[in-house]
């Protein structure tokens, strides 16, 4: 009997589909369960899986809900002990299922694992994200709304995801919230090896995008925090006032920090895709813009850069 599933959430998830979907069923672990929920597709996602002919796989249809409302519908479909987590339009690596199962099975204090990830345009990869390994470098840096793992990229124990209760119901982004929640009852980890990567698209990522994604991942770690200190949940409206109640400064602070993030992203996308002089010159835009978050992002690579010499002299 197969151990691990496969949880796919799609809406309108073509062209890159196929290419997802294929990613999975190559894996060297050959034993799992695919279940792939349908949220709603308009365009040619549900003709698609209909061809799906694999025995492994399970579609399931819903009117469009969201992410974690397709997520949670998929849940309910899975026994197997471990779970994957992988979105509609990356690529995973062959060894990825194996690897994390295998690491799951032998570290039990470790309810779910994530792994390195480079960013894939649409002419080539990127280079790694360089996240941290450990629970003690993971928690502390999600908790502070700094990225220490790739949801799409995880692994994580299914008994343990029902425990915390799933996605959480809100019409926000949701994985940052889950992923801190399993923190609190288990340990994070990470893969050292590059085993997926995640796609990147050119313009696909607007101002107000990023507000809505800051703004989740913000009030997920206010949840958390609260939670930590024992005082009671705040909801998302007055979460928000707070917010808007801050001095000038700091909120103009937040629109040029929103900005460069952005601007990052966007360059990112465009630097492994068809424009990658367009892209050198908004990635220094954005540098320019926020010189704290440029300075964090280079100071990870450099730390990570330095253990690897250090484990290779030793």
């Amino acid at each position: 009997m197969s151990d691990v599933s496969v949880l796919m959430t799609v809406y309108n998830g073509m062209p890159y589909l196929p290419l997802a979907v294929e990613s999975v069923l190559v894996q060297t672990l050959q034993d799992f369960q695919f279940v792939i929920v349908n949220d709603g597709s308009t365009d040619g996602t549900a003709d698609y899986l209909a061809s799906l002919a694999d025995p492994r796989i399970t579609v399931l249809h819903q009117a469009n809900q969201g992410t974690a409302a397709a997520a949670n519908h998929g849940l309910a479909h899975i026994d197997t002990p471990f779970v994957a987590r992988m979105d509609a339009d990356d690529v995973t690596l062959p060894t990825r299922l194996e690897r994390q199962r295998d690491f799951l099975a032998a570290h039990p204090q470790v309810g779910l694992v994530g792994t390195q990830v480079v960013p894939l345009g649409s002419s080539r990869a990127g280079s790694s994200l360089q996240l941290p390994l450990t629970h003690a470098e993971i928690y502390p840096a999600m908790l502070a709304g700094r990225h220490g793992l790739a949801h799409s990229s995880i692994m994580l124990r299914t008994d343990l995801l029902r425990k915390i209760g799933g996605y959480w119901s809100l019409n926000l982004v949701d994985d940052w919230d889950m992923m801190l929640r399993m923190g609190e009852v288990a340990k994070l980890a990470n893969l050292p090896d590059v085993l997926h990567h995640y796609r990147v698209h050119e313009g696909s990522l607007n101002g107000s995008g990023m507000r809505w994604m800051r703004f989740s991942i913000d009030f997920a770690c206010e949840l958390a925090r609260r939670r930590h200190t024992g005082r009671p949940p705040i909801a998302p409206e007055d979460f928000a006032a707070n917010r808007n109640a801050r001095p000038w400064w700091e909120r103009a602070n937040e629109v040029l920090d929103l900005h460069a993030r952005t601007q990052y992203r966007l360059a990112v996308a465009e630097l492994h895709g068809r424009r990658r002089m367009i892209g050198a010159a908004r990635l220094a835009w954005a540098a320019l813009c926020s010189p704290q978050l440029t300075c964090e992002r280079v100071l990870r690579v450099f730390r990570k850069w330095n253990q690897l010499r250090k484990e290779a002299r030793a």
